[in-house]
């Protein structure tokens, strides 16, 4: 995923948020894969535990702390084998931009020892 003008231009009103209250901003991102995974071994051991063929209709979810941020990544049979990741405001808990999403993408993807074709991140949530 690249962190293109458009995203530069949703953090530019990000930093907005920050001159009138912190919690405005949005505490989580959620972002999907486009493409799909099958059920087989991979090489990663997390792609492993998500994609492992005895759990293919069931939901997997793991948590990992990526570049100081909590991140959980989803497998669910509703996402037809497409994974689902939710990068977190805290333990930091200070201002979540896109292109700080993108990075963590991007380490995720390094990890996961894929190359995975990223949705639109989606901010969700405030206090």
């Amino acid at each position: 995923m690249k962190y293109d003008s458009r995203l530069r231009a949703l953090d530019e009103l990000l930093q907005e948020v920050g001159r009138y209250c912190h919690p405005d901003a949005p505490i989580e991102y959620i972002v999907i894969s486009r493409n799909a995974f099958l059920h087989r071994n991979y090489k990663s051991e997390i792609m492993r535990k998500l994609y492992d063929p005895s759990k293919a209709g069931v939901k997997v979810s793991l948590k990992l702390e990526v570049n100081g941020r909590e991140v959980e990544l989803v497998k669910d049979p509703v996402l037809s084998g497409r994974l689902e990741v939710v990068v977190k405001r805290r333990p930091r808990d200070d201002t979540l931009t896109f292109k700080e999403v993108v990075s963590i993408l991007q380490s995720i993807e390094a990890l996961l020892e894929e190359e995975v074709e990223w949705g639109n991140p989606f901010p969700r949530g405030s206090c």
